[in-house]
């Protein structure tokens, strides 16, 4: 499976919640047509804080899926960096970011698949906006949508967290994702704010993810987050 270089976690929700200069991001998603593995950090820029102002993203990730394109059964492994800048803002009980950066990327194809774009190593721009929604005194709505130019790669994906039992959350999660060369959606459920430590909270997921052409299959993933 491909993934966009976003912040497939809950950074809307964590951002705001720290009194830390920095936000450092880790996660890892796994189903048997692909994974994805990052680590990444928001930096607030000037004045800026963490859910207020401009921010410096930095992301690495490792990608690996597979699809039937000009052979059948083609596995491909990519590793990335993404540096991005994103304005966050407060509107009322909402949040909202956007934010505009460029992706390099070196895709390998086992075998070769030359009409897969993002084969070799790549540069292109990428576009990712946030808006997390209160929609009462205990649930929220988190919505993200990213794009990558040069590749038709979209990743849309809207979350419903239930907070319960003070910091924890529970909620379903729907996903759209996909490319020139595949198409997927996913679903499931997630539960997070679960402190390993003072500083670390962990998100868990897991669901069911339909690609064309593949089984449905398992997925599961988990998301860390601490101020730093």
């Amino acid at each position: 499976m491909r993934v966009l270089p976003c912040a497939l976690l809950f950074i809307a929700a964590v951002a705001p919640l720290h009194a830390a200069d920095n936000l450092l991001l880790a996660g890892s998603d796994y189903s048997s047509l692909g994974s994805y593995t990052y680590l990444g950090t928001l930096t607030p820029l000037g004045i800026s804080t963490l859910g207020n102002g401009w921010i410096l993203r930095n992301w690495v990730d490792r990608l690996t899926y597979r699809y039937n394109g000009y052979t059948p059964d083609i596995h491909a492994l990519a590793w990335g960096y993404s540096p991005a800048i994103e304005y966050q803002w407060a509107m009322g009980g909402s949040h909202a970011a956007l934010s505009g950066g460029l992706r390099i990327a070196h895709t390998h194809l086992d075998p070769d698949d030359p009409s897969n774009v993002d084969r070799g190593t790549r540069l292109r721009g990428t576009l990712q906006g946030e808006l997390t929604s209160s929609l009462g005194e205990h649930f929220e709505n988190q919505f993200l949508a990213a794009g990558e130019f040069g590749n038709g790669a979209y990743f849309v994906r809207d979350r419903l967290p239930w907070r319960l039992a003070g910091h924890f959350t529970l909620g379903p999660e729907v996903i759209f994702q996909g490319s020139h060369v595949y198409r997927a959606h996913a679903a499931g459920l997630c539960f997070g704010g679960i402190q390993l430590t003072h500083r670390i909270s962990l998100l868990v997921r897991a669901g069911v993810k339909e690609q064309s052409g593949q089984p449905t299959v398992g997925d599961f993933g988990l998301e860390l987050a601490t101020p730093f």
